[in-house]
């Protein structure tokens, strides 16, 4: 989000990098979301409930895993080893030959 005021420099906030158990965190309650929404909303489709709890109950369990899903954004880049991803983009540059001919 940036902050914009005129005659002030532009302000950039944004949340500090996840750690790696706190990433790990965040996979797991989205996974817990998400079986937690589909039981629901399997036991609300069975079980004869009044029409408007239904949509209640359709609008929670669809909405939920959404924005718990909005956290993996930040997770995932978290998760990944940082040497591989190094080894990744130095596998794709090009190689050349030392100036001096070593």
């Amino acid at each position: 989000m940036q902050v914009s005021v005129p005659g002030y420099l532009h302000l950039t906030m944004s949340r500090p990098p996840l750690t790696r158990r706190r990433a790990i965190h965040a996979c797991v309650s989205v996974a817990v979301t998400a079986v937690v929404c589909a039981g629901l909303l399997a036991a609300a489709a069975l079980v004869p409930a009044p029409p408007m709890v239904l949509v209640i109950v359709i609008v929670v369990c669809i909405g939920c895993p959404m924005g718990a899903a909005y956290e993996l954004a930040q997770a995932v880049p978290a998760l990944r080893d940082p040497c591989a991803e190094l080894r990744r983009q130095l596998d794709h540059l090009p190689e050349t030959e030392h100036p001096l001919g070593l």
